[in-house]
């Protein structure tokens, strides 16, 4: 049977990680499977943050790209995407899924810029959408679910994209619809200005308020009853982006100059309470 070192284990589902809580309140069956999957999407998204060179990252994403194709065949040369075969093969898991996934990261590699809340959308719905589908085919969950999973892990990127916007900023990256900035008068390096705090407050707060509302219109369709064992992943991951997004929101939304963690503690206690 395939399956990661401890060395690898650590890389990408780090002791106290947001990712080795999703995967800890798992049912049991599906962790060995869960942490192939978490480790091969912390292979990606770290591309764009390793390799400054554009076309040096370009070139690593190709390369994985055609680890997948290999990992499908159960020819794969990588640690990880060895392992990962096992898995895509075990559950059938739609190679397009990687694949779009990995064009994803392309667009971070080109620092590709978003016009209107649709492209920020599609752009969520293709890295945290097609993400959390991968997951819920991993537990077999019901094909009926498969828009609020989608929806749900849209609502995960954007929390994170929010969160993470300082630092993005700062390596020449914004995500921000041109439409938005252009609402609050902006344009992404005043961003990081002291002077332009007040319309970036209000911008943030549109930001933030429209992944309330796609957190509201994910839950609209989940069951009432209890949910079935198979979500539990991706509830996982809702309840950890809702807690995070709270405590962004009770922090004034200061992520320009900073950069906002939960703790293991409220980690551990988050998913703990989303089962």
């Amino acid at each position: 049977m395939a399956g990661l070192s401890r060395e690898h284990i650590e890389r990408a589902v780090p002791l106290g990680s947001s990712s080795y809580y999703i995967i800890r309140f798992s049912p049991a069956p599906y962790r060995n499977d869960l942490t192939h999957l978490f480790a091969w999407l912390r292979e990606l998204t770290n591309i764009p943050l390793e390799c400054s060179d554009p076309g040096v990252a370009k070139t690593r994403l190709q390369w994985w790209r055609e680890e997948i194709k290999k990992s499908v065949k159960g020819n794969a040369q990588h640690p990880v995407a060895i392992a990962l075969s096992e898995t895509i093969n075990t559950h059938k898991l739609p190679e397009p899924l990687f694949q779009k996934i990995a064009g994803n990261i392309e667009n971070d590699i080109e620092k590709t810029s978003m016009a209107e809340w649709e492209d920020l959308h599609l752009y969520c719905l293709s890295h945290g959408g097609n993400f959390a589908e991968l997951l819920s085919h991993t537990t077999g969950c019901n094909e009926t679910f498969k828009t609020t999973i989608r929806q749900i892990g849209a609502y995960v990127t954007l929390v994170s994209l929010l969160r993470n916007l300082g630092a993005d900023l700062r390596r020449g990256h914004c995500l921000l619809p041109d439409s938005l900035l252009q609402q609050h008068q902006l344009r992404p390096e005043q961003l990081l200005q002291s002077q332009s705090r007040a319309r970036s407050r209000e911008m943030l707060q549109t930001l933030s308020d429209t992944a309330t509302r796609w957190q509201i219109e994910a839950l609209e369709s989940l069951p009432a009853t209890q949910p079935p064992t198979s979500l539990r992943p991706i509830l996982n991951q809702l309840a950890l982006a809702q807690r995070l997004h709270a405590v962004l929101e009770a922090d004034g939304l200061k992520v320009v100059d900073g950069r906002t963690h939960l703790t293991p503690l409220q980690k551990l206690w988050t998913a703990w309470r989303a089962g």
